[in-house]
């Protein structure tokens, strides 16, 4: 099964020169970074568990996109791991992938929840490209991602 990614995070020490900078190099526009309250992260980086507040923005020019996040604390999302963050590919089973990627061994960093407990992504580590991550995004979050691609608003 060929896994497209529809996006690039990367996690930056200060958003705004990034989206500069992202802009000045390579012409992509961007919306307004928004802050995003997350439920629950399952940081395996930091072997800790929690809501998380980031702050985050999208390109507006895609159909494949650069996110930026603002680093922060000392986990998944910590600023000595600066760069390319991962590649974010879409997932219609989030629960099963968890339990794939888990049974074969591989790294998890991180398990995000939505208020409810469902899976709304998952890092994992992918060994080959030197510490980036695969996210694999709950599909059943694509209407609302792509109106906050489109409008620069996140839907609640």
């Amino acid at each position: 099964m060929l896994l497209m990614p529809y996006h690039a995070g990367i996690l930056v020490p200060d958003i705004a020169t990034a989206m500069h900078d992202l802009t000045r190099r390579f012409g992509y526009t961007f919306n307004a970074p928004i802050t995003i309250a997350i439920p629950e992260v399952e940081d395996r980086v930091a072997d800790k568990t929690g809501a998380v507040e980031l702050v985050a923005a999208y390109s507006c020019e895609g159909p494949f996109r650069l996110e930026v996040i603002a680093g922060q604390g000392n986990g998944v999302y910590s600023e000595r791991l600066a760069g390319l963050h991962h590649l974010g590919v879409w997932e219609s089973d989030p629960v099963e992938r968890l339990r794939r990627l888990e049974a074969d061994g591989d790294q998890i960093d991180a398990v995000i929840r939505r208020a409810d407990g469902g899976i709304s992504a998952i890092y994992a580590r992918a060994g080959h490209l030197a510490g980036a991550r695969i996210e694999y995004v709950n599909d059943d979050r694509r209407e609302q991602l792509e109106t906050w691609f489109a409008t620069g608003a996140m839907p609640t």
